[in-house]
C-alpha cells in the first residue's frame, strides 16, 4: 500500500511537470509556472523542477525572480555547478558583473574542467575591462582543451584588444593549424599583420 501511494504521487508529479514543460514550450509562462509549482509541491527535492521554474522565469524576463529561485535551488543542491553558472548568466544579464564572476568562480570550483564556465567568465572580465583576466581564463580553458580552435580565436581577440599583436597572430595561427577552414582566424590574422606593418 505504501509503495502504491508513492507510485501514485510520482505519476501525479510527472504529469504536472510535463504540463509545465508543455506550457513553457508554448511560451505560456504563467500556466507553465502554475504547473511547475504544483509539481514542486509534490516533490520538493526535484532539481529539474527548480531549474525549470528559474528557466521559465528567465524566459518571462523576470530576472530577479529567476535569480532568487536559483538561490533557493543552490540551498538545496550546493554542489551543483550548473546552478551557479545559470545564476551567473542572469547576473550578467542584469549587469551585476561582480556577482556573475563570483558565481562562475563557484561553478569552476565544483566543475573545473568545464570550458564554458571559463569562456563566459572571460567575457564578463572583458566587459569590466579586466582583459588580462579574460586572457588568463582562456589560457586555462586551452590547457583543458588544446584542440578547441575557437578558444584560440577568442583569446587572440582579447590579446588584440590588449595590444599584444604578435601573440594574437600566434593564437590565430594555432586556430588555423587546428581548423584550416576557419575564415575568421585567417581574416583576423591577416588584418592584425597589416596593422603591425
Amino acid at each position: 500500500m505504501f509503495y502504491l501511494g508513492k507510485l501514485r504521487n510520482y505519476i501525479i508529479f510527472k504529469s504536472l511537470y510535463r504540463k509545465g514543460i508543455t506550457y513553457e514550450n508554448l511560451a505560456e509562462y504563467k500556466d507553465s509556472l502554475h504547473y511547475l509549482f504544483l509539481a514542486l509541491s509534490m516533490n520538493p527535492q526535484s532539481l529539474d523542477c527548480y531549474k525549470a521554474i528559474a528557466r521559465v522565469s528567465r524566459k518571462n524576463i523576470q530576472y530577479c525572480y529567476a535569480i532568487d529561485f536559483y538561490s533557493k535551488a543552490i540551498e538545496q543542491f550546493p554542489k551543483n555547478a550548473e546552478l551557479y553558472a545559470m545564476r551567473a548568466d542572469l547576473y550578467r544579464r542584469v549587469k551585476n558583473y561582480n556577482e556573475a564572476i563570483e558565481n562562475y568562480n563557484q561553478a569552476i570550483k565544483i566543475d573545473y574542467s568545464n570550458i564554458e564556465y571559463y569562456k563566459m567568465r572571460a567575457q564578463i572580465k572583458y566587459y569590466i575591462n579586466d582583459i588580462q583576466g579574460a586572457i588568463n581564463d582562456l589560457t586555462t580553458a586551452i590547457s583543458w582543451y588544446p584542440k578547441n580552435y575557437k578558444l584560440y580565436e577568442q583569446r587572440a581577440f582579447y590579446k588584440f584588444q590588449n595590444k599584444k599583436y604578435q601573440s594574437a597572430i600566434d593564437d590565430y595561427a594555432q586556430a588555423l593549424k587546428i581548423n584550416k577552414s576557419s575564415s575568421h582566424a585567417k581574416f583576423m590574422s591577416e588584418s592584425v599583420q597589416k596593422l603591425i606593418n
